[in-house]
């Protein structure tokens, strides 16, 4: 492959940039030598992670401050970028929430929608058009291992998960012969902030757990070449051989796995 900037274009534009797989991703594209967007809630963070990038790697930053949540998100970002070529688009912000469906909030749920589904739909359609004009571009999407069977206690986040990586499997067909690359790209369980506001266990160790850094390096790896990634070959073995067992029991194993990591 050629350079990033020359496949992509000079910018990427990061969501959910202030920790995590976010955070990763803006380190790891900077080192390849493209600008970066990074787009969060804490400003304070994104000016730290601007600076950081701007010092390691000599490449521009743009940061840019909303709540992904709110209805005029994908404007104000729009707006915010209108000046530069996006060329590169992640999808990453997210949040999950843990537990019985009847306990967890409702305004929680429909936030999580919000952010894991309509989100990424407005963002792409923001920017991809542009890139199809261009004939060059990408777009990456958070789906998760719990994409790829119903996930007890995780039941809403299973479920945005499932939108996530069918709509980056569907829209890769669509535009794999327009110079365009798309991927969902699939975590399994990751230490990141993510736990503590999903409410699961903050920091873990074991064969199912793996840091950010390692999970942006495989997508960044396959980006390209697969419409879909899952990181871990355990966690591809896992997700593949539901395939092969009963459903119900695939779903019984399943949130026996979630609860144990309560």
């Amino acid at each position: 492959m050629s350079s990033w900037k020359e496949r992509y274009g000079e910018w990427a534009l990061v969501t959910g940039a202030s920790v995590g797989i976010g955070e990763e991703f803006c380190l790891q594209l900077a080192e390849k030598g493209m600008n970066i967007i990074s787009v969060a809630r804490r400003e304070e963070l994104l000016k730290e992670l601007g600076e950081e990038l701007t010092t390691k790697f000599d490449v521009q930053t743009r940061e840019v401050a909303v709540d992904l949540i709110k209805d005029d998100a994908a404007e104000r970002i729009e707006e915010a970028v209108s000046d530069l070529k996006v060329g590169l688009l992640i999808n990453n912000a997210g949040f999950g929430q843990l537990g019985t469906f009847h306990k967890n909030s409702a305004q929680r749920d429909d936030e999580m929608i919000r952010l894991n589904c309509l989100t990424p739909v407005a963002l792409t359609h923001k920017f991809l058009p542009k890139m199809v004009e261009r004939e060059r571009g990408g777009v990456i999407f958070l789906a998760s291992t719990s994409a790829y069977q119903a996930t007890p206690y995780f039941s809403v986040y299973g479920a945005t998960k499932v939108f996530n990586l069918h709509l980056g499997e569907a829209i890769w067909a669509e535009y794999r012969k327009k110079g365009i690359d798309i991927m969902a790209l699939s975590p399994g369980y990751t230490n990141t902030e993510f736990q503590k506001s999903a409410g699961v266990t903050e920091v873990r160790s074991g064969v199912l757990w793996t840091t950010p850094d390692k999970v942006v390096a495989t997508a960044l790896k396959n980006f390209g070449k697969k419409p879909s990634v899952i990181h871990g070959a355990l966690n591809w073995l896992l997700a593949f051989s539901a395939r092969l067992g009963p459903r119900k029991l695939n779903i019984v194993v399943a949130g026996n796995v979630v609860r144990s990591n309560r």
